[in-house]
């Protein structure tokens, strides 16, 4: 161990430590650290709006064509699917939307307003910039995105007045009705930060030809033509939400993060094997004094897989601390709040995926072993006597 400490880690002469080992060992401190890091930073960002994006849509849901579906129906024939998915637990929520004019403080705009039914278990706390509530459940009240909360001059508790245009043939004829703002709603989504929710009313969306029910849970194929069966034509699945494109750039991401990590990490194991071919090289003499005095090939070479391993393992767990530590400070300090403001983006928290940890520790100890195969190789085809002589 004496012997190994003083040929692969230790300089007697400078008194320091061998740039051979050095080196290597801070690429793989930077390169896990990296990954661990990056990765750590966007599943928080991903979960923060996986989880804003699921308490509105879910990824599977069912689109209904009111015209194809109703048509010489029962009126109630939603109602009753919605019952039917409700008794099958699948069931989140269900709504229309539809753009209206905007009355309120004297201020005129037009939105997006989504009608949302069984819209007393609409419960967005989570959301709102202010949690207290002054209006009985029972009132006509309305919650508002935080865009047209800051655009509009409009507050909490102000009456707002929706009026929907249903025939712009008749523009002096249309329905209207008042609403209470309940709160205001901020996700930082802008589909849902510029719209207004408010209880499904048939009169203001009365011209509306889609109505969306978001699922808890995909259909498969038997419950799909079971659905179509009992309620007939006019629905149409869902496996995926608008975002995916959103989850798509995320985990791309994730992608080149990784593949910058994997770069700084294979830098690392090159330098190994050039470091691990020059002292071969340099003291093929020492290698084949050793070969003579009776320690064998296979023993030497295990030493330089160790090296390897060493500067492998003390990397990663170097690395490993060093995010256990930056951890730490986001779960109680909150440090992420100071690099990603979240008043300009989400308000989240470092993420552990635990399979990326592994996966780093395993790509450390694959590429390090193979890049002492090739000096391994070499030092078994050295021959005694001209190692000695120093002819190699």
């Amino acid at each position: 161990m004496k012997y190994f400490f003083k040929y692969f880690i230790y300089n007697s002469q400078t008194n320091r430590l061998k740039s051979s080992f050095i080196y290597p060992l801070l690429t793989i401190i930077v390169g896990s650290f990296v990954i661990m890091l990056s990765f750590s930073i966007m599943e928080g960002f991903s979960k923060e709006i996986k989880e804003t994006i699921n308490f509105f849509d879910k990824e599977r849901s069912l689109t209904i064509n009111k015209k194809i579906f109703l048509n010489n129906s029962y009126t109630n024939k939603i109602d009753s699917l919605i019952k039917y998915l409700k008794r099958k637990g699948n069931f989140y929520n269900a709504y229309e939307e539809r753009f209206m004019f905007i009355n309120s403080n004297n201020n005129q705009i037009s939105c997006k307003v989504y009608g949302i039914k069984d819209f007393n278990n609409f419960n967005p706390k989570n959301f709102l910039i202010d949690n207290n509530y002054l209006i009985k459940d029972d009132s006509q009240y309305c919650f508002v995105g935080y865009n047209q909360f800051f655009n509009s001059n409009i507050d909490k508790f102000n009456v707002v007045n929706l009026n929907a245009i249903l025939d712009f043939k008749n523009l002096n004829s249309y329905p209207k009705k008042k609403y209470i703002i309940k709160g205001i709603i901020k996700t930082n989504i802008p589909k849902y930060d510029n719209s207004i929710f408010i209880n499904y009313d048939s009169l203001l969306f009365n011209k509306n030809v889609f109505l969306k029910i978001n699922l808890n849970h995909p259909l498969t194929i038997n419950s799909l033509t079971d659905l179509n069966e009992k309620f007939g034509e006019g629905i149409l699945y869902h496996n995926n939400t608008e975002f995916s494109e959103l989850f798509y750039a995320i985990n791309f991401e994730k992608m080149f993060y990784g593949f910058v990590g994997l770069s700084i990490i294979l830098i690392s194991s090159l330098m190994i094997l050039g470091f691990n071919i020059i002292s071969i090289t340099e003291n093929s003499s020492k290698i084949g004094m050793l070969n003579a005095l009776g320690l064998s090939s296979k023993r030497i070479s295990l030493y330089y897989v160790f090296y390897g391993l060493l500067i492998s393992f003390s990397g990663f767990l170097i690395s490993l601390l060093c995010f256990f530590i930056i951890f730490y400070f986001d779960k109680n300090f909150n440090i992420m709040h100071y690099i990603f403001n979240p008043e300009v983006y989400f308000n989240f928290k470092l993420n552990i995926n635990y399979e990326v940890l592994i996966n780093v520790f395993l790509l450390n100890t694959v590429l390090i072993i193979l890049s002492c195969l090739y000096p391994i190789h070499k030092m078994s085809k050295l021959d005694i006597i001209d190692s000695i002589s120093n002819r190699v």
